[in-house]
């Protein structure tokens, strides 16, 4: 099912010995956006949904059905989960830290090839998604300094700004130009 469809019997079950499993109730958050998270998740029975502050509200993503992934970035990179978790129907979930895929990476190779594969399929759905929305909706991804570093903004390494012009001059409706001046002192 889902991300382990392509695991033979043997290797699901030597899988299901590397990980833990977790029965949850109704109305359980398992992950919330900003904690810290370093668990991959496979939902076994039940649902799941998936959301996200934006705009200081809270925004529906997507349900997780049964055989479907999650928390597959903070396995192999942990760090503050991107959206909130909450069971919607009690669910019975598998799964594993990075220590415990190490240990069935070295003694399953063959399941261990598979999985990853597994992974990186969901992994890469997930980032045609991300572009797909991202075009839909027409925002460029934006470059966050650390505090106290500076960057010289020229045209070469600014693609917003096109964008941004050509929906304020598509606001206003007219043929006209528009002059725009930006002063930024640091």
């Amino acid at each position: 099912m889902g991300i382990l469809a392509g695991l033979e019997a043997f290797s699901r079950a030597n899988l299901a010995l590397f990980g833990r499993y977790h029965r949850l109730p109704a109305g359980v958050d398992l992950m919330r956006e900003g904690d810290v998270q370093d668990r991959f998740y496979v939902l076994v029975t039940g649902e799941l949904s998936v959301s996200a502050r934006s705009g200081g509200k809270e925004t529906f993503l997507s349900t997780v059905q049964p055989g479907e992934c999650l928390g597959e970035v903070s396995l192999l990179e942990p760090g503050p989960a991107s959206a909130t978790v909450r069971v919607e129907k009690d669910a019975m979930l598998w799964s594993m830290d990075i220590n415990e895929l190490r240990a069935y990476l070295y003694e399953h190779i063959g399941g261990a090839g598979t999985l990853l594969m597994g992974m990186a399929e969901c992994l890469s759905h997930r980032l045609r998604q991300a572009n797909q929305l991202i075009a839909k909706h027409h925002m460029l991804p934006v470059e966050t300094l650390p505090e106290g570093r500076e960057r010289a903004i020229t045209a070469s390494n600014t693609p917003v700004q096109l964008g941004f012009f050509d929906r304020i001059k598509k606001s206003l409706k007219t043929t006209k130009s528009v002059r725009i001046s930006t002063k930024i002192k640091m």
